[in-house]
């Protein structure tokens, strides 16, 4: 394969046809397996890191979060000609969960950081599962693909990072404040996508196809697509937060480790 062979295969969409993504193929599995493992892994050194440690930490975690939506698609867009700037500014969920999240760990404001559990983190991991239309043009070894698949594991690792380093738990007394920053959101993704015209930010006009969202669509129709997302949105974040409500129960009924002999003296 020739130079412009190579730089097809890992950063355009005229990469051989062979190569070219598919929904549950090797690389997919590969790159979820690789996301699982390392998020596992990433909690649990959180959790060993030191007191004095866990600003410093933390402010690295934000900044590489908050890149994610500044050098992804700033390096698609100069390398692959069928990508728009217009089309990549920070109006998707995981995008602005891209600033939002990284504002909530350096802040530790509450909103924010429940927003990023309730919402952003099951968004992040949906992405994962389901990448979407974009990638059946990319080859599963492209650059685009690995930095996808990066820059939404860290956001994940993120929002887990406050629980693991144990300074802040997830409350559903934020919960409307959680759901109506989800509203907001959308409502702002709306208007943009009705003044660019070509958008689908925060795919509130139409599913994206190779999605989860194209169910929705299908089963409630067009008209109904929108009302049923919110109502989506609204039944995901109260399953984080119930499933935060039963580890957290779980953990109060572990009994507590015995004290030794010499530990009561």
């Amino acid at each position: 394969m020739d130079l412009g062979g190579w730089f097809d295969l890992l950063f355009t969409r005229d990469a051989p046809r062979s190569t070219l993504w598919v929904w549950g193929n090797a690389a997919h599995w590969v790159y979820l397996t690789f996301g699982l493992v390392v998020t596992v892994w990433a909690v649990w050194a959180l959790t060993k890191v030191r007191p004095e440690s866990q600003n410093r930490v933390i402010k690295w975690l934000a900044w590489s979060v908050f890149s994610i939506w500044i050098v992804p698609p700033a390096l698609m867009c100069l390398t692959d000609t069928g990508e728009e700037w217009i089309a990549h500014l920070p109006l998707h969920l995981c995008t602005s969960a891209a600033i939002l999240v990284p504002i909530g760990l350096l802040k530790r404001n509450q909103v924010l950081l429940n927003f990023g559990f309730g919402l952003a983190l099951p968004s992040a991991v949906a992405a994962l599962v389901f990448p979407g239309e974009m990638f059946r043009y990319l080859s599963s070894y492209s650059v685009h693909y690995f930095l996808h698949n990066i820059g939404h594991v860290l956001p994940v690792i993120a929002c887990l990072a406050p629980i693991a380093m144990g300074w802040w738990r997830p409350s559903w007394r934020y919960y409307p404040a959680t759901v109506g920053l989800g509203v907001a959101l959308m409502a702002v993704a709306y208007v943009a996508n009705k003044l660019l015209v070509k958008t689908n930010y925060f795919f509130v006009n139409w599913p994206e196809r190779g999605t989860i969202l194209e169910s929705f669509g299908s089963v409630f129709g067009r008209q109904m697509y929108l009302p049923v997302l919110v109502v989506v949105a609204a039944m995901v974040i109260a399953v984080m937060f119930g499933i935060w409500s039963a580890v957290a129960a779980l953990a109060r009924l572990r009994p507590a480790p015995m004290r030794t002999a010499a530990g009561a003296r």
